[in-house]
């Protein structure tokens, strides 16, 4: 296909429609996490689904025919739990107010993309943060597999992770022993140089899954159906909710609100400022995570399609706000379609493709257990680790920020926190040894925004 340029990216049709599936199950479990997170808190868990689905459709088509990268473009957790927690619970702002304060963010992400904002950031950060950035990003996602198997279980009595019931008079093995079955085989045809191993380890777990005491599962999927009445009122309740005319109501209502002083609008305006380089903070490090461990940079340490992918990344952002999705960026899980030997934009496309058909069901997550894609979750966090061993640990300035940033992404579960807290540190540590000519001017600009953040709201 001369649009991907598949002969040139060194792949072919079948193989990027398979790692277009990989990367697509892997994140899966976002399309239940994300809409439970805003669900029932001014709108529907539905219509959030529903509008999650379409607005990646449409960032993975962006993200593949633009860029012509194989990245995936999906809800980030982080910004989601921001949204929430943040915007709709600790500034009582309403979903349509929260979702225009996101849109304008979107368009301030898109000015700072084309800019070359984004680029000059990519370029400052250190070498040490940017490899501990691709460390923390890996163990995030590796974290996340462990949990979906059942391996890592929060400890009531405590504030960390605990390993599970492993028992199995206990709990349900099951899906630890996939996980494992899982990995091997990813092993297997790894060494033994198969093409795509995650795609093998996502089979054989989907053949455990289903034919090995999970038989209720599997009716349940067969019962999946194109719902053209029931699923209507559905799509009637996203079509008033979540699609384009929330942007309106969001101006109405933030117009009409009593405490809307010059002082507020103030603080709304830098609030808006602060989400935009939230997110292009995320998409830069996902994008540099990526490219750095899976050959993507060239003899001179470039990546050639980095503007190109930032800017697809900020489009689809603002874009996914128009149809109720209130955070959109580049998915670390995307790695596995990478692994899966994805070279071009058909994977991305592929991956939205699969997300537009999503929308059209019952929530497909329900339907798709977490253990099924845990072994390439894990699989992935191997290929980043390695970042590690590139981290400068003999100069305190740059070792301690990254160690911060390699704990904290899994830690809190946000990409932006981690990288938040390095590049703060960074500066601090920097300036109290006088190391000045290590601290670049737009670094002490993005630390600013995100002390700015932590210390008022």
């Amino acid at each position: 296909m001369k649009l991907f340029d598949l002969q040139g990216n060194n792949t072919n049709f079948i193989t990027e429609i398979l790692a277009g599936f990989t990367s697509f199950f892997t994140m899966s479990y976002l399309l239940s996490v994300c809409p439970a997170i805003i669900g029932s808190r001014g709108v529907t868990t539905e219509t959030v689904y529903i509008g999650m689905c379409i607005a990646c459709f449409l960032g993975c088509v962006i993200m593949g025919i633009w860029s012509k990268q194989p990245f995936v473009v999906a809800p980030s957790i982080g910004m989601t739990v921001y949204f929430s927690s943040t915007l709709m619970t600790d500034m009582s702002f309403t979903y349509h107010e929260a979702l225009l304060i996101m849109s304008v963010s979107g368009i301030f992400f898109i000015i700072l993309s084309f800019a070359g904002i984004g680029n000059s950031v990519f370029n400052t950060v250190s070498g040490s943060m940017k490899n501990g950035i691709s460390a923390g990003i890996g163990l995030y996602i590796a974290m996340v597999g462990l949990q979906n198997a059942g391996v890592l279980v929060k400890d009531d009595k405590t504030i960390i992770w605990k390993i599970g019931e492993l028992s199995y008079r206990k709990t349900d093995v099951f899906p630890i022993i996939v996980l494992f079955v899982g990995l091997i085989v990813i092993g297997i045809c790894k060494r033994i140089g198969m093409p795509s191993p995650p795609f093998f380890g996502i089979a054989v777990s989907c053949l455990l899954v289903f034919t090995g005491g999970h038989i209720p599962q599997l009716r349940d999927l067969l019962s999946i159906r194109i719902q053209m009445g029931e699923f209507n009122p559905n799509f009637r309740t996203w079509y008033d909710e979540g699609l384009l005319k929330n942007i309106t109501r969001g101006i109405l209502s933030l117009i009409k609100r009593p405490d809307m002083t010059l002082k507020a609008a103030l603080m709304l305006l830098i609030t808006t400022i602060v989400i935009a380089v939230f997110n292009m903070t995320d998409s830069v490090g996902v994008t540099y995570a990526i490219a750095k461990n899976h050959g993507k940079f060239d003899d001179n340490g470039n990546f050639g399609a980095f503007k190109n992918t930032l800017a697809a990344s900020s489009v689809s952002s603002f874009a996914g706000t128009m149809f109720g999705c209130p955070t959109l960026s580049i998915a670390p899980e995307s790695v596995a379609g990478i692994c899966a030997q994805g070279k071009s934009g058909l994977t991305s496309v592929t991956a939205g493709l699969l997300f537009l058909l999503a929308a059209l069901f019952v929530p497909v997550a329900n339907y798709i257990p977490p253990a099924l894609t845990a072994c390439v979750m894990i699989y992935i966090g191997f290929t980043m680790l390695g970042a590690v061993k590139e981290i400068d640990c003999g100069d305190i300035g740059e070792g301690i920020p990254a160690l911060l940033t390699i704990l904290l992404i899994p830690v809190t579960s946000s990409i932006v926190d981690g990288i938040a807290f390095g590049i703060l540190f960074h500066v601090l540590i920097n300036l109290c040894t006088f190391k000045l000519k290590a601290i670049k001017p737009i670094e002490i600009v993005v630390a600013i925004f995100f002390g700015i953040n932590y210390l008022y709201f």
